[in-house]
């Protein structure tokens, strides 16, 4: 998972990374609808990086996921995607110069000093509990 993900203590367990992960994705769709009338692109952007957040919170097995598909090392990979997508945003879009470009530039150092600071072995063994597709098929 790189080199600050191994330097760095393990401070953050599953659960509180679960509220980081939907505080993160709420704060991107904020962030959409307030540039909306501003900078569409940006606003565009930020409403697909919340969607990226939020999928994959719903979608690890944490204790805040939901349909539990993949385990949260998974996610830990995916965050550090996250981190990159976000960072790339302002240059993709050619808003470095902009206000707007500063939101996801600190977006992605949190996320990835989050990502750095989580345990992500610690919510590894979650399936235990009964996943969504299992109570389902009950």
């Amino acid at each position: 998972m790189g080199l600050m993900n191994r330097l760095t203590p393990k401070v953050v367990s599953a659960k509180t990374h679960g509220v980081i992960d939907y505080l993160h994705a709420g704060l991107n769709f904020a962030a959409a609808a307030l540039l909306r009338n501003t900078n569409r692109r940006a606003s565009k952007a930020a409403f697909a990086v919340g969607t990226g957040v939020l999928a994959n919170a719903l979608l690890t097995d944490y204790p805040l996921g939901v349909f539990r598909v993949y385990s949260f090392r998974l996610h830990g990979a995916v965050d550090y995607g996250l981190a990159a997508t976000s960072g790339s945003v302002p240059r993709l879009l050619g808003i470095e110069e902009l206000p707007e470009a500063r939101f996801f530039k600190w977006q992605s150092t949190a996320e990835a000093v989050i990502a750095g600071l989580t345990d992500y072995k610690e919510g590894s063994g979650f399936r235990g509990r009964r996943s969504f597709s299992s109570r389902r098929a009950a």
